[in-house]
């Protein structure tokens, strides 16, 4: 059984993903989590494309942190206990410190939240989801890269 990375991408109102073996193998599985806010559905497609799981919730109380415990949910059962060794984000602004992918912690996160003010509009979105997995699935390294 092959290792997988997962790769999110958070945007304003959706959350991409996909989960792609760690040996450079195919995407396994990819997904997103569209309108959120408005009408939060969850669509995951297989390798071939073939719709393998389709979900929807009302908007009031579905933030970008309950998206990221779903997208967790459903890798966790559609991956039937493979195992992700590591998840790496999406994250629109690194400020002067961050040009490279670099491992998030605690201090990253601090210094990632203080550049909302740059990229208001996204970072606090890139950010929610490292959040989520730090605090539902602390053992996942996960790995921040910039635009």
């Amino acid at each position: 059984m092959s290792d997988y990375v997962a790769v999110i991408n958070a945007g304003s109102s959706s959350i991409k993903f996909a989960i792609h073996g760690i040996d450079g193998g195919p995407v396994r599985l990819r997904g997103q989590i569209e309108s959120i806010g408005l009408a939060p559905a969850l669509m995951v497609r297989d390798e071939s494309g073939a719709i393998l799981l389709e979900r929807r919730w009302p908007a009031e109380g579905f933030s970008h942190e309950t998206a990221t415990g779903e997208i967790l949910k459903a890798g966790i059962e559609l991956l039937a206990g493979q195992r992700v060794a590591a998840v790496g984000h999406r994250v629109v602004h690194g400020g002067m410190d961050f040009a490279a992918p670099v491992l998030v912690d605690e201090a990253v996160l601090t210094q990632l939240e203080k550049l909302v003010p740059l990229a208001p509009l996204h970072q606090p979105h890139n950010l929610a989801p490292i959040r989520t997995i730090a605090a539902q699935a602390p053992h996942l390294p996960q790995v921040a890269c910039f635009d």
